[in-house]
């Protein structure tokens, strides 16, 4: 029990919570109504990334429908935030105003929801095989936040849920939703 509430703390040193002044300056209410030099006359989903989109929501929808008759609770809650993530990165690899090097670690998040071979496969475990991916990108988009401006990626959050909250819940919990070793395994891929 120790180990794990120093790696929570260890997972709280990495975390750089914006000070109230920015959060209010970059709040998403604020952002929702300023988009008048508007990023979406710039980046606009692929027909293969909005197809993916579309069936992962499908999945998704019925995958809570069929579980508890639209009940959500436990990994169900998280599982609903693949699809906005993978949007989130999708859109960040197509901002000209992100670096080169992000744009690679965009890609490889979005190559991983895509892709049928991971740690957790969908095919085998169903929708419950995205907490992975999950996971993965909440790590990687942790790392994002120390290179790219928090408005950019503001910009491109359509979920509901605030960002950061949802960035420092996922990796409070990361064990919990995927087991300890998935999440080594995924905190391995970043460090090279």
């Amino acid at each position: 029990m120790r180990k794990r509430d120093d790696e929570k703390r260890a997972i709280d040193a990495e975390w750089t919570p914006l000070d109230d002044e920015k959060e209010q300056a970059s709040g998403q209410q604020d952002r929702t109504e300023d988009r008048s030099a508007d990023w979406r006359d710039q980046v606009i989903l692929e027909n293969e990334h909005r197809r993916f989109y579309d069936r992962l929501r499908a999945k998704i929808e019925d995958f809570i429908h069929k579980q508890g008759q639209g009940r959500i609770d436990g990994a169900t809650q998280y599982i609903l935030l693949a699809p906005d993530l993978f949007v989130l990165f999708a859109r960040l690899m197509q901002d000209r105003r992100v670096p080169a090097k992000t744009k690679a670690i965009a890609g490889a998040v979005v190559a991983y929801f895509i892709s049928p071979l991971d740690i957790i496969p969908e095919l085998v475990f169903g929708p419950l095989g995205y907490l992975d991916d999950i996971v993965l990108a909440v790590y990687a988009l942790n790392r994002i936040l120390q290179q790219v401006d928090r408005s950019i990626i503001l910009e491109h959050w359509n979920g509901e849920e605030n960002l950061f909250d949802v960035v420092r819940e996922v990796l409070m919990k990361a064990e919990d939703l995927v087991g300890r070793r998935v999440f080594a395994a995924i905190k391995r891929r970043f460090k090279r």
